[in-house]
């Protein structure tokens, strides 16, 4: 059984960003493991951060169930706070988990998106990247190695955010759309602190939305349903998906332009289980800037 591994600042990442993706998986028969970074005790709007924290990781749950997550790992960072934890410490909590779950792919923030303003994404996108090569290092950590771990790297890195230059996958996901969209309206503190925020913007230009206002303070599901459409009909027309498809962007990398070679020069090792179905990676788009 192959094994998937979302690595989520907050509770409510992995759902927005590659929910459909992570159902279709789990749906595949993956295992699907969920890292939460932080514990989401800020992300509320009324309540205290105890109340937030605890609720949060109530609905986290939640979501996770509606995805078909096997396990959720907690790190407890206290969010909207990573800026001030140390960069190496939190990637190699990351190569612990790499090696101990040993996951074909990993899904995470893009260290190379662009207009990025959340640092906890930030800094937990800087260190999965080079939790990626540094876990494959037997003089990093050796002490993983009494617990019987080994060196491992992880085939596939799936990146995603909010501004993705450099996609170069649509993942199909039009049978799970509403799983994703079940799983972030499960998320239902977040979401209401989201909303407030664009609330509040929009009170400072003296225009208000009835739609946020009727999301905020009673059912979310009508606009965030709207939204992850929206988004999903765009990725699929990028990437030709078809008349009535609906997707999510990555940023998919395996070799890069070393796989031609690499895959004529290997073999199957005998015994080892065989590697999930894929089109070759291609490589990213150039950008024009």
């Amino acid at each position: 059984m192959a094994t998937a591994m979302v690595i989520s600042p907050h509770a409510d990442d992995a759902a927005a960003f590659c929910g459909g993706t992570l159902a279709k998986l789990a749906s595949q028969g993956w295992r699907v493991v969920l890292v939460r970074v932080t514990d989401d005790c800020t992300d509320a709007v009324g309540l205290t951060r105890d109340e937030a924290r605890a609720r949060n990781t109530e609905q986290l749950h939640l979501a996770a169930g509606v995805l078909g997550v096997s396990e959720i790992v907690e790190l407890g960072y206290e969010t909207d706070s990573l800026a001030d934890v140390s960069l190496v410490k939190l990637r190699d909590r990351i190569i612990y988990l790499f090696r101990k779950h040993r996951p074909y792919a990993v899904f995470t923030f893009d260290p190379f998106g662009i207009y990025e303003n959340n640092q906890d994404h930030v800094r937990v996108a800087q260190a999965v990247d080079e939790a990626f090569w540094t876990s494959c290092f037997d003089l990093h950590h050796p002490e993983h190695f009494e617990e019987g771990l080994k060196p491992f790297s992880v085939c596939e890195r799936w990146y995603f955010g909010r501004h993705l230059p450099g996609a170069n996958h649509g993942e199909d996901v039009s049978e799970f759309l509403e799983k994703k969209i079940d799983a972030l309206c499960a998320h239902r503190e977040m979401m209401r602190n989201t909303i407030n925020q664009t609330r509040l913007q929009l009170e400072t230009w003296g225009r208000r939305a009835p739609l946020l206002d009727h999301a905020f303070e009673g059912d979310a599901r009508p606009l965030l349903a709207l939204v992850l459409q929206e988004q999903a009909n765009a990725v699929a027309a990028q990437f030709g998906l078809g008349p009535g498809r609906m997707g999510e962007a990555f940023r998919l990398e395996r070799f890069g332009d070393l796989e031609p070679m690499l895959e004529a020069l290997s073999e199957p090792i005998p015994g080892a289980d065989a590697p999930p179905a894929r089109e070759p990676v291609k490589a990213a788009p150039a950008q024009a800037f």
